[in-house]
């Protein structure tokens, strides 16, 4: 149980009645919630409330957050972590370090999640108020009406990935590869990290210059390209983003390795079950897949893949425990960035696999400690930037929504509740790729 004090009482703030009722509920909650750590919030007309949990965590930081608008309270009693995300959205409350304290607070309601064990809860962190659990509903059945059928999948990619090419340019590195880098070290440079990634997964795959190989999800191409570069193969990379589509396909031509590299606007489903691949690739996509939908990835997959042949995939994994709970409720990431997206659990992955496949796992490794780093970058970047994205013709609100999602993710790794697996996938009976028992698979941290 945490203390909680009220530090002095100066003018007050709020004149609605039905917001003071609000402010009541969400510090008597917060004093009940903050069992570690320790928050500060600070209204503009000076009044101070503190909450310091009694449970002891060396890992948490103080986090001061500053109201600027009395519908932070109605807003986070409202809708919880979705009204959280919307007040600070829109400017009604900001933290006082303005460099590490929105990801130390959601660091902070990860923690205390944890430690409320007798706390019913909606996604990361809720208040157990009725008003709540309705906007939860409400946000999960405009969830539900997004699900990737082949037509909505399409929507649902266009509305986050057709943004602008630019923009992603603006804090992705060359690479533009869009999914957890490899470091070497803590300053080491983005584009190097990414580079690393991406040969990690070839010397996984195992491919060699007589390979046909298949990127479901290629995003601006890179994947593909140093694929065809490192070892000579054919590459055919899918997508269902216009924009990424017309990018990568002018970076080919660019390099003219049009006879090596083909780039199509087709979902994975629509793969023609007769043209198959010695390798199949997939990289940060299958979170796109949606809960429903896993079967019919790995039925895909199946189908087009050589009986010898091998499928690497590299996706953001919810643990198992998580799962059921993750998967029924509405999110900050599935209503404002990737709407329609899952991000799966592993059980979840294998059991669609061992369903609608002959597949087996043949190589596992967690390389999610890493995806802090690569988001914390993202972040630098992106606000780096920001001049840019506001010419673009993209407002404050917007660059607001994308700091938030930057640092909810990376809380979620810097906390070990998010996971990134890299998996290779074969079929029993697989001599011929695996006819060396002393030719070990590449490890990500071997080759560090």
């Amino acid at each position: 149980m945490a203390t909680f004090s009220l530090l002095n009482n100066p003018k007050h703030t709020i004149s609605s009645l039905t917001v003071k009722g609000a402010r009541l509920f969400v510090t008597r909650f917060l004093g009940r919630y903050i069992s570690t750590g320790s928050l500060i919030i600070m209204e503009d007309g000076g009044e101070i409330f503190a909450f310091e949990g009694t449970i002891t965590n060396s890992f948490l930081r103080k986090v001061v957050l500053k109201v600027h608008s009395p519908q932070f309270y109605w807003k986070v009693m409202r809708e919880a972590d979705l009204g959280l995300a919307d007040a600070y959205i829109n400017g009604e409350f900001s933290l006082m370090d303005k460099e590490e304290g929105l990801l130390n607070l959601i660091l902070l309601l990860i923690a205390n999640k944890d430690t409320n064990s007798s706390n019913t809860r909606r996604g990361w962190w809720s208040p157990p108020l009725f008003t709540a659990t309705i906007a939860s509903a409400k946000y999960f059945f405009q969830h539900t009406l997004r699900k990737n059928t082949i037509a909505q999948a399409r929507k649902n990619i266009s509305r986050h990935y057709d943004l602008n090419n630019e923009l992603f340019s603006l804090f992705l590195d060359d690479t533009m590869m869009y999914s957890c880098a490899i470091f070497k070290r803590e300053d080491e440079d983005l584009r190097i990290a990414q580079l690393r990634k991406i040969s990690i997964l070839i010397k996984k795959a195992r491919i060699n210059k007589k390979h046909k190989v298949l990127d479901i999800g290629c995003g601006w191409g890179t994947l593909a390209i140093e694929i065809v570069k490192q070892t000579g193969c054919h590459c055919t990379g899918i997508t269902l983003s216009k924009q990424q589509l017309k990018y990568a396909q002018k970076r080919v031509q660019d390099l003219g390795l049009q006879d090596h590299i083909e780039f199509l606007l087709c979902d994975y489903r629509e793969l023609s079950s007769t043209t198959k691949y010695d390798r199949i690739l997939s990289c940060g996509m299958i979170e796109a897949v949606g809960h429903e939908f896993m079967e019919d990835f790995f039925g895909s997959c199946e189908s087009v893949l050589e009986d010898n042949g091998l499928l690497v995939l590299q996706f953001i994994s919810m643990p198992d425990e998580s799962y059921k709970e993750y998967r029924l409720s509405a999110g900050f990431i599935k209503e404002y960035i990737f709407q329609g997206g899952c991000i799966p659990s592993l059980s979840r992955i294998t059991t669609a696999m061992a369903s609608a496949s002959r597949l087996c796992v043949e190589h596992l490794e967690n390389i999610g400690i890493h995806y802090y780093q690569t988001l914390r970058c993202w972040r630098k970047n992106f606000l780096n930037n920001q001049s840019k994205i506001l010419q673009l013709g993209f407002n404050q609100g917007f660059i607001r929504t994308w700091e938030y999602y930057f640092d909810y993710c990376a809380a979620g790794f810097k906390s070990r509740t998010l996971e990134d697996y890299q998996i290779v996938f074969s079929r029993a009976g697989n001599v011929a790729t695996f006819n060396n028992p002393y030719e070990e698979i590449a490890s990500a941290f071997k080759l560090l």
